[in-house]
């Protein structure tokens, strides 16, 4: 076990130690009806602080998953967005899954290529159905695809761009 693997664990006992002598002190100042999200959020993050203290890559999944999601959450729970929101906009946490995975293969020593699929298509599958839950896109893909067929063009550059570089940094 590298010594990085430990620091998560222990950084999430301190944390949900101090939130629950917090609660039980000052319940009141803590509102823990809104803030619950921050706690997984903050777990998140210890779960980064891990990874870059010397823990494996399934850390760094971990902390972006865990920490996304509470934030996702935490918008809701907070007041920013209301909650009859979430059935529309819960494409967004596939989103927040795809970029959890693509953390996890730039972390990994050696990139696991067959979730490059599942990364990428949870981000690509999300943000189509963020876009089309929010009527930013149509129900007709065919007219969709007439007046948005530019930003294919855009996407597939980016998209060569990315490999090229990623053959460069690589040696290939």
């Amino acid at each position: 076990m590298r010594s990085g693997d430990a620091v998560a664990p222990a950084l999430i006992l301190l944390l949900l130690g101090a939130w629950l002598c917090a609660e039980t002190l000052a319940p009141q100042e803590l509102n823990s009806d809104s803030t619950w999200p921050l706690l997984i959020a903050t777990a998140g993050l210890c779960f980064v602080i891990g990874y870059l203290s010397g823990g494996g890559p399934w850390q760094l999944f971990l902390g972006a998953s865990a920490g996304l999601t509470g934030m996702g959450l935490w918008f809701f729970t907070a007041g920013f967005l209301p909650w009859h929101l979430l059935p529309s906009i819960w494409p967004a946490f596939l989103v927040m899954l795809g970029v959890a995975v693509l953390a996890y293969m730039a972390a990994a020593p050696r990139a696991p290529w067959p979730l490059l699929v599942p990364g990428l298509g949870s981000v690509i599958a999300g943000i189509g159905g963020l876009l089309f839950s929010l009527g930013a896109l149509s129900s007709d893909p065919i007219a969709q695809l007439r007046s948005t067929w530019p930003a294919l063009i855009v996407v597939t550059g980016f998209l060569g761009l990315l490999q090229a570089v990623y053959s460069s940094l690589s040696g290939g």
